[in-house]
């Protein structure tokens, strides 16, 4: 047992279950008579076997994360809606499964659930998904909808009093997540490539196949790029000797470039921006050597490649539009009726169904559409109360990450904030994924034995116990 430990303990098992994760994404045709690709439910029920064989072997739930992330980033069923869940057994017989790791675990290992220091926020956020239950006309995609705050909550319980975390750990999976999603863009990208000869190469990579990629559209994989990416930071500190990183960085920022999400390339650029402002405030002379080869190397690709630019530009001025509303893909108007549904429920919002009677709104074909900015959604679907639930959140989180302030922690940080910056025009905040992955992140965090891993005087870092 100690060996699989060891192994589970490893990048390589962290690799292993993302490789899967991608192999089984990679799969995106149906094939009948199944509505999900063969393939895709095949990697997801593999996925949910490791969770479950994890959880009832282990006490220590850390090496479940990756496998959960994985189920994030897996689905490929671009056309998902309520009506095609509810028309499938599939997903049922999935959750049941994965559900019984979780009992398995309780029963053996009878895990203390302790409410920890973020409990407050994700409790107040859980209860202000509910509320508008009570007086908005009841519907099944409502209700389910409504419980995820309570699904957020419940993850956050369970994994904040079962993890043992280690923050060198949650590096390996932040960066192998980031390759992940960096790989899925990339195969977004060539097939694109590959439907459309009569381009020219430029015009080609830039096509892609399509906004969806399954369990999200492509303006959703650049803030979570853009969430993980300060992951190269931390390998790149505590191994300074490496070149390998420098070189992996290329890939997630040209492929942001390439996906032509406006939004995704503002949430970049802060973060890059972050990156640099953290190298010149914490780097040593060999981190500042190397960013600078780095940076040239960069800068010399980008000229070669500068067609890339040029074609992103004239896109960027074609969607300028006559006026602000087409600029912005329509988000003025949807951001106009999400204050009218507000100002009709201040207290408590008017629910999360309420963006269905938005003019329109049923072209989205049942699936969850949200009003396109973190704060406006929290006034329309939630009210003054979602909004203040969300700023103790906020609060919580600042305060644990300059209460005792570490390298590890404001690279998170800096990824955190590009992640909502993106959010004050796009649904980030309360993406599932997102709401997820921020809520297994800090409880790795807060239950780490060591608050930060380096002990080197020469890069000024010590271990806060």
């Amino acid at each position: 047992m100690k060996k699989i430990e060891s192994f589970l303990n490893s990048g390589l098992y962290i690799a292993i279950i993302f490789g899967i994760t991608l192999v089984a994404w990679s799969f995106y045709k149906e094939t009948p008579p199944h509505v999900f690709n063969l393939y895709n439910m095949v990697g997801v029920f593999l996925l949910i076997l490791v969770n479950t064989l994890l959880l009832s072997f282990f006490r220590n739930t850390l090496y479940t994360v990756p496998v959960v992330i994985s189920f994030l980033f897996i689905i490929n069923k671009s056309t998902i809606s309520f009506d095609s869940v509810g028309s499938m057994d599939f997903p049922f017989i999935a959750f049941f499964v994965a559900m019984m790791g979780f009992l398995i675990h309780f029963i053996r290992f009878k895990p203390q659930i302790k409410r920890h220091q973020f409990f407050i926020g994700f409790a107040l956020i859980a209860i202000s998904y509910v509320i508008p239950l009570l007086y908005t006309p009841f519907s099944v995609s409502g209700l389910t909808v409504s419980l995820m705050g309570a699904l957020y909550l419940g993850l956050y319980l369970f994994y904040s009093s079962t993890i043992k975390g280690n923050i060198d750990y949650l590096f390996k999976i932040l960066l192998l997540a980031n390759i992940l999603l960096t790989a899925e863009v990339a195969i977004y990208l060539y097939r694109g490539y590959l439907l459309n000869p009569e381009l020219d190469i430029y015009h080609r990579i830039y096509a892609g196949w399509g906004r969806n990629l399954g369990w999200a559209n492509i303006n959703d994989m650049c803030f979570y790029i853009a969430l993980t990416f300060p992951s190269y930071l931390y390998f790149i500190f505590k191994r300074p000797q490496t070149y390998l990183i420098w070189f992996l960085m290329i890939f997630p920022t040209a492929v942001v470039i390439l996906s032509k999400s406006r939004g995704g390339v503002i949430g970049y650029v802060i973060v890059v921006l972050g990156v640099i402002a953290f190298f010149l405030l914490r780097g040593n002379k060999k981190h500042l050597t190397h960013g600078l080869i780095f940076l040239s190397i960069t800068a010399l690709i980008a000229y070669f490649t500068r067609e890339v630019f040029y074609i992103w530009w004239d896109f960027f001025l074609d969607s300028i539009g006559d006026d602000l509303n087409s600029f912005s893909t329509g988000r003025i108007d949807i951001y106009k009726f999400g204050l009218e549904v507000f100002k009709e429920h201040p207290i408590f919002g008017g629910g999360w169904m309420s963006i269905n009677t938005y003019p329109g709104g049923n072209l989205f074909g049942g699936r969850i559409f949200m009003y396109h900015s973190t704060f406006i959604q929290a006034l329309a679907a939630m009210g003054i109360f979602g909004l203040i639930a969300l700023l103790i959140h906020y609060f919580q989180i600042a305060k644990y990450i300059f209460k005792n302030p570490t390298l590890e922690k404001f690279l998170f940080l800096i990824g955190y904030l590009a992640s909502q910056a993106h959010g004050l025009i796009d649904n980030v905040q309360y993406a599932v994924p997102y709401s997820i992955l921020i809520v297994l992140i800090l409880a790795i965090f807060e239950t780490a034995e060591r608050k930060t891993m380096f002990e080197s005087k020469q890069l000024r870092y010590h271990y806060i116990e």
